[in-house]
């Protein structure tokens, strides 16, 4: 008889970010309590978003990772006790990251289409500081296949949505985008076109013209919001 894997509880909270004038809730692991717990958790969230972006999380074993890590057996599962609990963990921390990138980028007071596109900027420069913060998109497909953990995977990418959601209803407001389309709509296409094109860059891009081509593409997607908006006050 199987038995069925429990994944060990992260002991999430709910953290509010003031993100571009709109409230953004994403769900945060508390930091350990001491600096050395605090610094050995971002090394190993480093190190796994590392891997899962060479190898995916399907082709990533528990034993690769704690090979990776160079810790004992035993250092390892003390801060996370398996391979999807891990993974659950790296795409909120890379999140963080990029949120806390956004709010280092926008001005609030900036007109919402403005900071729609600095969202876009923020995530190009992201990905090129950290490649690692490519293995999200893959984390979030995979992961959202595990009963276990789906709940919480959609959560996050419900709140990306939602966030790129209340910028396009704002410049919509502001006549800078057609109200024609819903935003949610938009959102989910822009959210889908940014999580795809870097997926898409894994099957037709050489690995040292990835980046450059991932960035490429994003100024187009950028462009294009831009022509929607000229479109809509000519």
């Amino acid at each position: 008889m199987s038995m069925r894997h429990t994944i060990k509880p992260t002991g999430w909270y709910v953290q509010t970010y003031r993100l571009v004038g709109l409230c953004y809730r994403c769900q945060v692991s508390p930091t350990p309590v001491t600096p050395k717990g605090a610094a050995t958790r971002a090394f190993l969230l480093q190190t796994a978003a590392e891997v899962f972006a060479e190898r995916g999380y399907a082709e990533t074993t528990m034993a690769e990772l704690i090979a990776r890590s160079g810790l004992t057996k035993g250092a390892f599962y003390f801060h996370f006790s398996s391979k999807e609990q891990l993974a659950l963990a790296v795409i909120e921390e890379k999140q963080r990251q990029w949120v806390d990138s956004v709010q280092a980028t926008i001005n609030a007071a900036a007109p919402a289409i403005d900071q729609l596109r600095a969202v876009a900027l923020a995530l190009v420069r992201v990905h090129r500081e950290d490649p690692s913060a490519f293995s999200v998109s893959r984390l979030t497909r995979d992961l959202s296949r595990v009963p276990e953990v789906s709940d919480a995977v959609c959560t996050h990418t419900r709140a990306w949505v939602d966030m790129v959601a209340g910028l396009v209803k704002q410049a919509q407001a502001d006549e800078n985008l057609p109200s024609t389309i819903a935003a949610h709509d938009l959102a989910a296409l822009l959210v889908a076109a940014t999580d795809g094109l870097k997926d898409l860059g894994g099957l037709i891009d050489t690995p040292t013209r990835a980046r450059r081509a991932f960035e490429r593409r994003m100024t187009a997607l950028v462009t294009l919001v831009d022509a929607l908006s000229i479109a809509n006050s000519s």
